[in-house]
């Protein structure tokens, strides 16, 4: 596929200091592959209808959907059938972009 970045030299690019700046830089990447990939599938449109409202009411589901996980995870619980807790806290991560963008007034 495309050209693979080397995040050590990103890294060293936006001047990083810290190993957990590398590592925060890495996982930001694989949320923005994420992202672009349900761009494609979804588009912009259903999150332009509610704005900041829908993006609020859907962080509170993902919120409600950790608590859930960690819940189950706490009582040894450990497979679930959708979703897992680290695609959670993604899907939270994009939200709060995708939150400023709209803020911005950028999201199209």
């Amino acid at each position: 596929m495309g050209q693979e970045l080397n995040i050590e030299d990103l890294s060293k690019g936006l001047d990083l200091q810290t190993e957990m700046g590398v590592e925060f830089l890495r996982l930001s990447l694989e949320c923005v592959k994420l992202f672009d990939s349900k761009q494609v599938d979804y588009g912009s449109s259903n999150i332009s209808i509610n704005g900041e409202l829908g993006v609020m009411v859907r962080t509170q589901d993902k919120v409600s959907r950790m608590r859930n996980l960690l819940l189950k995870q706490m009582s040894g619980v450990s497979e679930v059938n959708h979703e897992s807790l680290e695609d959670t806290y993604r899907d939270l991560a994009n939200y709060g972009i995708i939150g400023l963008m709209l803020n911005k007034g950028i999201w199209k």
